[in-house]
Formats: C-alpha cells, sequence, structure tokens
C-alpha cells in the first residue's frame, strides 16, 4: 500500500468514513419550509487531544502527545505491526518553506496515545503530518492528518533554493547524477549515491523498517507523498498511486534507486533519509515534475 498525497488522503479517509444523512420535513429550528435540512457533518478521523496546545519553544524538547480518535468518536488503539515501513504511525514535522524536517515513528500507548519527545531547532510554523496504518481490515490500509503547529516567533519563510546534484550532510555526500526528468503520475527511479567522509560507499542499515526513506512534499500546498528503499524480501516496501507502483531499490553499499511517483506537477522537495554507517543522515533535493 503506497503513501498519499494531502489531497488524496482526504479523498480516500473521506470515503472510508460513514456519513450519517438525513431528509424529511424539518421540526422547531430547522430548515425552512419547502427546504430540506443541511445533514449533519461527516464523521471522519482526526487529531485529538494534542498537547502542546500552544506555541512551542524554539530549541527546547518538547513532549507532543496526541491520539488519533475513529469516526466512532473512541481512540484508535489497534494499528498494524511487523516488519517493514508500513506499521504503526509515522510523524513528520516539516517548515513551511521546506528547509527542516522531522520524521519519528513514536510509541503507542495500549489507550491509543500517541507520545513523543521532539525538538524544533527554528522558529517558524510547521507541518505536522500524521501517516496512521492501522490494523489491517477492509480496504483502508492507510491514511494522513494534518495540524500547523507555531514554534516560537513568527519566522520568514525563506525561497526554495534550486537544484542541487550533491548534499554535504554531516561529511557525507548524498549526491544524484543529474536533475531528474519526472512526471507527475509515472512511477520512475532516481540514482543516488551516499559515500562517507573519505568517499567509502556507505553502509546502510534500517531506520523505522526501510533501508532508505524518500519524502516528498510540494512547495507551498505541503502535498506529500512518501516511497521507501527496503532490503530484499521487506514486506510493505512498494508504493502505489492509481493503477501506478513503484518500489525503491538498492543492489550495493551506498547505492539507492529512489522511488519517485507524485501525484500532480510542481516543484517538490525531496528528502532522502538513510542510516549510514550507524549515523542518520537526511539530505534535501528540490525537483521539478511537468
Amino acid at each position: 500500500m503506497g503513501w498519499r498525497s494531502q489531497r488524496l488522503a482526504a479523498v480516500l479517509v473521506a470515503g472510508a468514513m460513514v456519513v450519517v444523512a438525513g431528509c424529511g420535513g424539518s421540526g422547531e429550528g430547522g430548515a425552512p419550509a419547502g427546504e430540506l435540512p443541511a445533514p449533519p457533518p461527516a464523521k471522519t478521523f482526526a487529531i485529538a487531544d494534542l498537547e502542546p496546545a500552544g506555541a512551542i519553544g524554539e530549541g527546547d524538547k518538547t513532549e507532543v502527545s496526541f491520539n488519533v480518535r475513529q469516526p466512532s468518536g473512541k481512540p484508535l488503539t489497534g494499528y498494524a505491526t511487523g516488519d517493514g515501513p508500513h506499521t504503526g504511525v509515522h510523524v513528520m514535522y516539516v517548515r513551511s518553506d521546506l528547509s527542516e524536517i522531522i520524521h519519528r515513528h513514536p510509541p503507542i500507548a495500549p489507550d491509543g496515545t500517541i507520545d513523543d519527545k521532539v525538538t524544533f531547532k527554528d522558529t517558524g510554523r510547521y507541518r505536522m503530518v500524521v501517516d496512521a496504518y492501522p490494523k489491517p481490515s477492509g480496504a483502508l490500509k492507510n491514511f494522513q492528518l494534518f495540524r500547523w503547529l507555531d514554534v516560537g516567533e513568527k519566522a520568514q519563510d525563506e525561497p526554495l533554493p534550486a537544484f542541487k546534484a550533491e548534499q554535504k550532510v554531516d561529511g557525507f555526500t548524498v549526491r544524484m547524477e543529474s536533475a531528474p526528468d519526472l512526471e507527475a503520475l509515472n512511477a520512475s527511479l532516481i540514482d543516488v549515491t551516499v559515500t562517507d567522509p573519505k568517499g567509502r560507499p556507505a553502509e546502510f542499515t534500517p531506520y523505522y523498517g526501510a533501508l532508505a526513506h524518500a519524502i516528498f512534499f510540494r512547495e507551498q500546498s505541503l502535498d506529500y507523498f512518501h516511497t521507501h528503499v527496503c532490503a530484499p524480501g521487506t514486506p510493505g516496501c512498494t508504493s502505489t498511486l492509481g493503477g501506478a507502483q513503484v518500489t525503491g531499490q538498492t543492489g550495493a553499499p551506498g547505492r539507492l534507486s529512489v522511488g519517485v511517483l507524485l501525484p500532480v506537477a510542481g516543484t517538490w522537495r525531496l528528502f532522502i533519509q538513510v542510516r549510514a554507517n550507524g549515523k542518520l543522515l537526511t539530505a534535501p533535493f528540490t525537483l521539478t515534475v511537468k
């Protein structure tokens, strides 16, 4: 099961909910005579009991807690488990100008409470993305929920930098050979190399069930998609969108073929995350999708 963009996720989640609608005449306080009353709002999944409720301090280790409220009003407590990245709940915090991302896979308490400690290095507005994988049941494999968080005082967004093939991260080099030729709704692979400070191919070890995470956000709209590179035989590594699908690959130390499958054209920011030689690296790239 693949990861969905924000726009597609809303459609999928709404389609999976039970909509309680009535029709007929209205009583006292209802719609004027001759008009049907408005149906009650659809019941959907939602982020509930989010703490902290106010602004978050820059550079502080902040305890973020919440639960996922089901359409029934009860907290979701049953999540997918096992090997691979499509389990539990992934929580991402991305700054509004796509200059910073935090990716977590926090523990879930028996009562459904999700509690984690997060440090935001920079001030600004952050989009919180909750990508949830409930215990398998029917067609709904995963869904996303969103919330804005304010960190410190209001900060100016910086322009998104142009594509740069090589990124230096903590002495490591993460490199694409050239700007990839990408089209919306068409699956493709981007070849990426990762070398250590001495120029040797990096050794990858799993991070949240995958050898590499490719996290995509679209400029301004912050539409979201997420693909993975996994070790051979790892379940839940294929991402799907409509009738297309893509699976990231790796065949040698330091080499990744990163899957790309994006829903709409525009400028996207790709964050490649790997644990290389035991060190977590996050390398950002700006991509143009036709």
